[in-house]
C-alpha cells in the first residue's frame, strides 16, 4: 500500500500542509480526520472547507448518443486552518482490499455526519448529492457559501458568484495566480501531479477561509448596505 504523501505550499505567506491519501489507508484516514476534527474543534465555528473533483469512466453507446461518459467522484478535499487532507477514491487495488475499503468510507460517512460541525463550499450540495448517489455518504450540515455570503453581507449578487470573487469580497483574498489555467485536469491519475494537489488546496483552503470568515461574523456589527439592483 502507498504510503501518505504530504505537500507544502505557500498561498501568500500562508503555509499550508496538504495530506493525500488513497481510500484503503483507513488507519491514516482516521488519524488524520481526528486531527482535523481536533483542529475545527479550536475554532468556536467548527467550520470545514469540503471539495470533491471528478473523474471520467464509460465510452459506451446508447440508443441517444455515442460515447457516453459518467463522472464518477475521485478525490474528497477537507480543510482547517492551514491543514488539508485529500481522500482519494480513485485507486487501483485489488478486491482484497474491500475491508479497508469499508472501513475508510466509514470514517468519512461519521465525519459528515457530525452534526456540530459545518461543510462548506461552492457547488457542495451538488457534489454530496454526487457522493450519496454514489457511494452512499451524506452530510448532516453543508452550507453553500454564495448565497451564505449574499445574506450575510446583504448583497443579492453574491448567490451567483465563484470562489474568486467570493474570496475577494469576503476576506479580500486573491490565489488566482497560485492557479494554472492550462493543463490537464485528470483527478483520475494515480499518483496525482503536485499540480493538481495544489490546485484542489487552493479551492478548498479558499472555501474554508470565506465559510470561517462568513459563519464567525460578529452578530452585533450590522452587514454592509446593499449597492445591489
Amino acid at each position: 500500500m502507498d504510503k501518505v504523501r504530504v505537500e507544502s505550499f505557500d498561498l501568500k505567506g500562508v503555509k499550508i500542509k496538504t495530506t493525500v491519501i488513497d481510500i484503503p489507508n483507513s488507519k491514516a484516514i482516521d488519524e488524520h480526520i481526528s486531527s482535523l476534527l481536533h483542529s475545527a474543534s479550536e475554532n468556536r465555528t467548527k467550520v470545514i472547507g469540503f471539495d470533491i473533483q471528478y473523474y471520467l469512466i464509460g465510452d459506451t453507446y446508447s440508443k441517444y448518443r455515442r460515447n457516453c461518459y459518467e463522472s464518477r467522484c475521485a478525490n474528497l478535499n477537507f480543510c482547517v486552518g492551514q491543514s488539508c487532507l485529500i481522500i482519494r477514491l480513485k485507486c487501483d487495488y485489488p478486491l482484497n482490499l474491500k475491508y479497508s475499503v469499508t472501513s475508510s468510507f466509514n470514517s468519512v460517512l461519521n465525519l459528515l455526519s457530525l452534526p456540530d460541525y459545518t461543510f462548506v463550499g461552492v457547488g457542495i450540495k451538488h457534489n454530496l448529492a454526487k457522493l450519496e448517489q454514489q457511494y452512499g455518504i451524506g452530510c448532516m450540515n453543508a452550507v453553500e457559501l454564495g448565497p451564505l455570503a449574499a445574506s450575510i453581507m446583504n448583497k443579492p449578487r453574491l448567490s451567483y458568484c465563484g470562489v474568486d470573487e467570493l474570496a475577494f469580497v469576503v476576506n479580500n483574498l486573491d490565489l488566482r495566480k497560485h492557479r494554472p489555467l492550462s493543463m490537464n485536469y485528470d483527478w483520475g491519475c494515480n499518483p496525482l501531479s503536485i499540480e493538481l494537489v495544489k490546485l484542489a488546496t487552493v479551492y478548498v483552503y479558499s472555501y474554508y477561509k470565506i465559510g470561517s470568515t462568513l459563519l464567525a461574523w460578529d452578530s452585533s456589527i450590522p452587514p454592509e448596505p446593499s449597492f445591489d439592483e
